[in-house]
């Protein structure tokens, strides 16, 4: 969805972080986005994580036919999963469980994010490095379209400072400079990958 084209690269992200850039995304500008995830995250939750493996507290309805009951249970695993994304002390106590993924996977369902995709990579990282001169010249290419393109919005971004930017322009920049940053870690793993290989006896 357009909502999240314009996505950071996600380097130096952790897995929760990821997820609430998603999660911030969808609530933000879509009304009821985040009571539908949150109904949905529970849903998966409840029916994954047995109830006496359970480190969340999620609030269920006595009666699932009762639309205001639902609502303020509802409103309750909202902030239990506000409270999750806000305080890395909450978040290092239900870990185990894995909430962010739950969350992660509802987004999916809801918005056909790639927001499990983007987890899928940072956890089994792909670690084909280019080697062969076209890889190496299309790395290059790649390398140099990101960053002129982030110089270019920078030059536009920071002329007359920061403070008459909209949100959206400097989050634009930032995705931005966050993929050209993202390009030269492909370049430096590329120089790494062959300075060990060269380590190795032969």
């Amino acid at each position: 969805m357009k909502l999240f084209d314009m996505r950071p690269a996600f380097h130096g992200y952790s897995s929760s972080s990821i997820v609430k850039w998603y999660y911030d995304r969808a609530w933000n500008t879509m009304t009821g986005a985040k009571r539908a995830i949150v109904a949905r995250t529970v849903d998966l939750y409840i029916a994954e994580i047995a109830e006496e493996h359970r480190t969340v507290k999620m609030n269920i309805p006595e009666d699932p036919e009762d639309a205001d009951e639902f609502l303020e249970c509802n409103k309750k695993n909202t902030k239990v999963i506000d409270d999750f994304f806000a305080d890395n002390t909450v978040r290092n106590k239900h870990f185990r469980d894995n909430l962010e993924i739950f969350v992660a996977r509802s987004i999916d369902e809801i918005f056909e994010s790639d927001c499990c995709e983007v987890l899928r990579q940072k956890l089994f990282p792909e670690k084909v490095m280019p080697q062969t001169q076209d890889e190496l010249d299309e790395l290059l290419a790649d390398t140099n379209s990101s960053y002129t393109l982030a110089v270019n919005e920078c030059v536009k971004v920071f002329r007359n400072g920061l403070g008459d930017d909209t949100e959206e322009e400097l989050e634009i920049l930032e995705s931005k400079l966050l993929s050209a940053r993202e390009m030269l870690d492909k370049n430096m793993g590329a120089i790494e990958h062959e300075l060990i290989r060269r380590k190795i006896p032969k």
